[in-house]
């Protein structure tokens, strides 16, 4: 975990040096998470949501009046679930509108233990695509909404293994719906 910080810190800060302007901000708001998961064998479906909050921290590189670059880590949680979550938004400020669209990787890290008798179950790494809207209240306040949707795999392989089930597929995915409000210094 703390590697990780780090590594977002380090990448923040030399960000930080190519960046016209750059501010700083925080953000806290709602978010739902839908987990879907199928399998190939009894050819069966699963969806599921939970709901919870996001609180984070935020960088904004200004690249030109219209385009930003805004990475962040967010600390969410949904039902019990712990993740960390690091978006890195390209956002297109559409001219004296205060409306801003925004897409992007996004990489979650669950923070929780998904081994089930030293096997792991669940990844814990996923790498997300994201996109949304936001709108710039004044310059410091902003409120926006982002959906992510989920490119690779949760469902872990050494489980697979284990279980000798090398003909199943099986997909298991997490999409996220987040709405919030931030505030930058």
């Amino acid at each position: 975990m703390f590697k990780k910080l780090l590594f977002v810190g380090t990448l923040l800060t030399a960000m930080a040096s190519f960046g016209q302007e750059v501010s700083f901000g925080v953000q806290a708001g709602y978010t739902n998470l839908e987990g879907k998961s199928s399998n190939s064998f009894e050819d069966v479906s699963y969806s599921g949501n939970s709901s919870g909050f996001y609180v984070g921290a935020l960088a904004d590189f200004t690249l030109s009046e219209s385009f930003h670059l805004q990475p962040s880590v967010n600390y969410a949680n949904a039902e019990e679930t712990n993740f960390l979550i690091v978006p890195v938004m390209a956002q297109y400020h559409i001219e004296n509108s205060g409306f801003y669209l925004q897409a992007g990787p996004q990489a979650t890290f669950m923070l929780e233990d998904t081994s089930i008798q030293g096997i792991d179950v669940m990844n814990t790494f996923g790498l997300d695509l994201a996109f949304g809207l936001g709108y710039a209240i004044n310059s410091n306040f902003f409120v926006e909404a982002r959906y992510s949707f989920e490119l690779t795999n949760r469902y872990s392989k050494d489980i697979k293994d284990a279980a000798d089930a090398q003909d199943i597929d099986v997909d298991s995915h997490i999409n996220a719906l987040s709405i919030g409000l931030g505030y930058k210094f």
